[in-house]
């Protein structure tokens, strides 16, 4: 009888007996007393008896088994355990399993995980950018497995037609992969990196500033008097973000514990001022009457946590909610923007009141100035705006009185606080 061959294709289909059927060299078909059929490699290290399973029958034919067998024989005379070697195999794979993370899933990590130091409607914009424009592409890819050609099949669609989306999208699929390497996802370069990488491989776009759609200032009192006519949190907050100057997502997820009536200002904590978390600061905000006057017929909880302007579900307003208030007030898409609110109280700043640019840049949080100027000079005119913000809601409210003489009532006053 052959030592090894033992068995044929049409052999094998015709036992029915259980048992262990050896081909020889260690090869053994297993037969179970229910009939089903399984390879198995049969050997002995180091004083041990051992059982590799090569897989089923006739899923692995008999052809397929003798090689199996054969790779792991050549694996035991080289001293290593062919069953060690498979279990070593089926770690390393769980392992990288458990490394896969798929973008759209990274980018949900990344996100939870710094949104506790980000506004609501800037964490919404984060996921909104994703799901738009990169999870479509990327979002299904392991992040290790993100080159530069899947980056640039995001971004060249929008690179020209919405260049501030394209370069926002970039740093962001940037910050993403980057959290995924220092998380061990991934390893190797960034392909979304600009310096050096991507800046080579984009065309140049001119870096035209966006004019948000905007109200003249001389037509905010008739706007003013409109939105006071409509009841609501959301008209009040509308109401609130003009008479203070600051971003929709400041106002809109301001809490009460920010707001100092007695000394008429509101605080805003650097983590929720836009911008780089390593260059963000506090931004103190004067409250004129007006101001204080909405804040105190505020209904509602008062707790140093509680939103001041909660939505009906409880949560901050969306941008979108307030742009739903302006198209109920009458103002076609288009022709003007929340954002926009705050161009026209620069524009009243410069045109009606003479206020110097720094000035009238603190009032909206603007920070130009150089590391050191920053150290040093850390009032930024609060004192001139607190009269300022006053001045725009005395207009607001009175736009014919005589309270705002062309710069010539605050010249002295404010060029004492600029000076200070």
């Amino acid at each position: 009888m052959r030592s090894i061959h033992r068995l044929t294709a049409s052999a094998i289909k015709s036992l029915t007996e259980p048992g262990y059927h050896p081909d020889g060299a260690g090869l053994i078909l297993q037969v179970t007393p229910s009939g089903s059929k399984s390879w198995l490699y049969c050997y002995g290290l180091h004083g041990r008896k051992r059982e590799m399973g090569l897989g089923p029958f006739p899923a692995i034919t008999l052809a397929q088994a003798r090689e199996k067998a054969a790779d792991a024989r050549k694996l035991k005379a080289s001293g290593i355990d062919p069953l060690g070697q498979k279990q070593h195999a089926r770690k390393v794979a769980r392992a990288a399993l458990a490394k896969r993370l798929a973008f759209a899933e990274a980018a949900t990590k990344y996100i939870d995980l710094q949104k506790s130091g980000w506004s609501d409607a800037n964490t919404h914009a984060w996921r909104r950018g994703f799901e738009l424009h990169a999870n479509p592409i990327i979002g299904r890819l392991d992040v290790s497995e993100i080159d530069t050609t899947h980056v640039l099949k995001v971004l060249e669609p929008i690179w020209t037609k919405k260049h501030a989306t394209a370069t926002l999208l970039r740093q962001r699929i940037e910050s993403v992969l980057d959290w995924a390497k220092s998380a061990g996802y991934r390893e190797g370069e960034n392909p979304a990196r600009w310096s050096g990488h991507l800046e080579n491989l984009m065309p140049a776009v001119g870096e035209a500033i966006e004019h948000r759609a905007a109200l003249a200032w001389r037509e905010m009192p008739g706007f003013m008097a409109k939105l006071r006519a409509v009841d609501g949190n959301l008209a009040r907050l509308m109401e609130f973000l003009v008479l203070t100057g600051v971003r929709a997502g400041e106002a809109s997820g301001g809490v009460w514990g920010e707001i100092d009536a007695d000394a008429k200002v509101w605080r805003i904590p650097a983590a929720r001022m836009k911008g780089r978390k390593a260059t963000k600061r506090a931004h103190d905000v004067p409250l004129c009457d007006a101001a204080l006057a909405l804040l105190e017929a505020l209904p509602g909880a008062r707790g140093a946590e509680a939103l001041v302007f909660p939505s009906g579900t409880g949560r901050a307003h969306w941008d979108a909610d307030l742009a739903g208030l302006l198209r109920k007030l009458g103002y076609a898409l288009g022709t003007v923007t929340t954002h926009g609110m705050r161009s026209s109280l620069r524009t009243f700043l410069t045109e009606r009141l003479k206020v110097d640019a720094d000035i009238a840049e603190s009032v909206l949080a603007h920070d130009k100035r150089g590391a050191v100027q920053k150290a040093y000079e850390r009032t930024r005119h609060f004192d001139a705006r607190v009269m300022l913000m006053q001045a725009w809601a005395d207009y607001l409210r009175e736009p014919a009185a005589k309270v705002l003489p062309l710069g010539t009532v605050f010249r002295e006053p404010l060029e004492a606080a600029h000076a200070m």
